[in-house]
């Protein structure tokens, strides 16, 4: 059959489908010359965009609304326009092609400020910008790229933000003790998280149900491993009863009543002043939107309050997440257990600084065993089921495949965590009290709240102008002493004694007019605190199985330390029986 000529192209590179005796342009005029001359002017991720949430101009931006360009109109207003002749295809296109590349130079997209600065924080410890920056550029995926405390820095004596965040692991009941009466029993607001074995029923008892518990203040994480107390004896410290059961220390968490209901069952503490983090989550979010009516107490995930708010995602991996909690822990652990309980601490700075400036402002949302609705800002109470169990974490949000913290990772880690040893002191620059004095002599620290920035500068350390020679004379028996006896090589750091603690004890057995407080205030100015001195000196004659005056050990040394902890130690029994 003989073919006949057709009217009308169906398709022109020009004009786009023209179907075949209607003269209408269907589509608008195309910009030849973008398809040949400029092919990445508009991106994947811009054209994926386009297909849920608008169209593409030739310049390379949205369309916005449906809405089209005056000058692209869908329809021609010149019906004679789409028989241009093709002699003129050539101008048009290049002067298409030159609209198109000035449009797409004053059209270069802005950065997202969440990729260039931190949220902000009203607490002095703080992401510096650049560690932020470096955290965004990590490669996705790697232990870089997520939100953790080592992120965060506190003001140095300078105002800089120089200070990392300190982690004190602690395998004892007494140091636990320590720690918790050192650091965070005076604190008025504190993150709190448990880990426990994934597969620990009922009849595994505590140390399976309650492995780890965290605790985290502005400047401070403790991580109190109850697997690893001794066998036998109790497994809750005084302070960490006392502060769990103390309404006046609000404690934060995500499904922190469950958590709650582990104490007290495993445990025996009726936790109080416990506050849910999804409540004020929710409460300032649809507040801000208007949308109230998704105001409720169902829970949120950790990890979607920190990548919304915090602005960097938390790694949830299931292979930490499910890992034995009731052996020592491993650095992935210590970063991942660390991270939960302190990031509480930060995202409550954060959401109530958002709840604060809501017009009109909204109460905050009542302690979890009060058991009431979430209120808004003209107190009407919203309608609210009970409470519901937080939802699983989806496994597959994070791969199985996610490497590992790298050895620059690590390295950066090593100066936050601290092993407590049963029975070590505190480093000299500490100004904190420790656990084992007698309450009367232990003076409180300020309270501190989380909503402010004020802090009270503590004094600079500063060592006495001319060393007594009583300090020269010690430090010298000190150097003697190590230059002596060798350490072995590979030695671990808690097995032998360093140089401030030898000094430390020669001061003390050389000199009889000397107990552990008069040494503390001949070393530095302010003074060191009489236990850290005490730590000292009890650990060297430990580690190195140094001689002693025992009349002297009796009264100057172990009378420093509360009858109470004394009678339930083993590590201060273990001096009393000495041969």
């Amino acid at each position: 059959m003989e073919s006949q000529e057709r009217k009308s192209n169906v398709w022109h590179l020009s004009r786009g489908i023209v179907f075949a005796g209607d003269t209408r342009v269907v589509y608008p005029r195309l910009p030849t010359a973008r398809f040949y001359s400029a092919p990445a002017m508009v991106s994947h991720s811009e054209y994926d965009s386009s297909l849920t949430t608008g169209s593409v101009t030739s310049a390379g931006s949205r369309v916005d609304n449906g809405q089209v360009p005056e000058a692209q109109s869908l329809v021609a207003s010149d019906t004679n326009s789409s028989a241009q002749p093709a002699a003129d295809e050539g101008t048009k296109a290049n002067d298409s092609s030159a609209e198109i590349e000035k449009s797409t130079d004053a059209e270069k997209p802005e950065e997202d400020p969440k990729d260039i600065e931190p949220p902000y924080t009203p607490l002095d410890y703080k992401i510096p910008s650049e560690v932020f920056r470096a955290a965004k550029q990590a490669p996705e995926g790697s232990m870089e790229s997520y939100w953790s405390y080592n992120l965060y820095r506190g003001p140095d004596e300078k105002g800089e933000l120089n200070t990392k965040i300190k982690v004190h692991y602690c395998t004892s009941l007494h140091t636990t003790e320590r720690v918790l009466q050192q650091y965070f029993v005076n604190e008025k607001i504190l993150g709190f998280d448990l880990e426990w074995e994934a597969s620990a029923s009922d009849r595994m008892g505590a140390r399976k149900n309650v492995s780890l518990v965290q605790i985290a203040s502005e400047s401070r994480i403790g991580l109190f491993h109850l697997s690893l107390y001794r066998e036998k004896g109790s497994l809750v410290a005084p302070s960490l009863k006392k502060i769990m059961e103390d309404p006046g220390i609000t404690k934060l968490g995500v499904a922190i009543k469950g958590d709650c209901t582990r104490l007290r069952k495993f445990l025996g503490i009726d936790s109080r002043g416990v506050f849910e983090l999804s409540n004020l989550y929710k409460l300032v979010k649809y507040s801000t939107s208007k949308e109230y009516q998704f105001i409720n107490r169902t829970c949120v995930r950790l990890a979607v309050q920190v990548m919304e708010y915090l602005h960097l995602p938390l790694h949830k991996g299931p292979d930490v997440r499910k890992s034995n909690w009731s052996q020592a822990l491993k650095m992935d652990q210590i970063i991942y257990s660390a991270s939960d309980a302190y990031a509480a601490v930060q995202l409550y700075a954060v959401l109530d600084h958002h709840r604060q400036n809501l017009d009109p402002t909204p109460p905050l949302p009542y302690f979890v065993e009060e058991n009431k609705p979430i209120r808004l800002a003209d107190g009407v109470l919203l309608p609210s089921s009970e409470e519901e169990p937080a939802p699983q974490e989806d496994d597959t949000a994070v791969a199985n495949t996610t490497p590992g913290p790298s050895d620059k990772y690590l390295d950066s880690l090593k100066d936050t965590v601290e092993i407590e040893c049963e029975g070590e002191a505190e480093a000299e620059g500490d100004e904190s009290n420790a656990s084992i004095l007698p309450p009367a002599q232990q003076t409180p620290r300020p309270s501190t709240s989380i909503t402010t920035t004020t802090t009270t500068t503590k004094p600079i350390p500063t060592p006495p102008k001319d060393k007594d020679k009583r300090i020269l004379t010690a430090e010298a028996l000190a150097t003697e002493y190590r230059s002596t006896k060798p350490l072995p090589a590979g030695a671990k750091p808690n097995s032998y004694a360093k140089q401030s603690q030898l000094r430390a004890y020669f001061l003390w057995r050389d000199n009889a007019d000397l107990g552990p407080k008069e040494i503390a205030e001949l070393l530095r100015n302010p003074p060191l605190q009489t236990s850290t001195v005490l730590g000292y000196i009890l650990e060297t004659i430990r580690l190195e199985k140094m001689s002693y005056d025992r009349k002297r050990l009796r009264e100057d040394l172990l009378g420093c330390v509360a009858k109470e902890v004394l009678a339930g130690s083993r590590y201060y029994q273990g001096f009393l029986h000495r041969d």
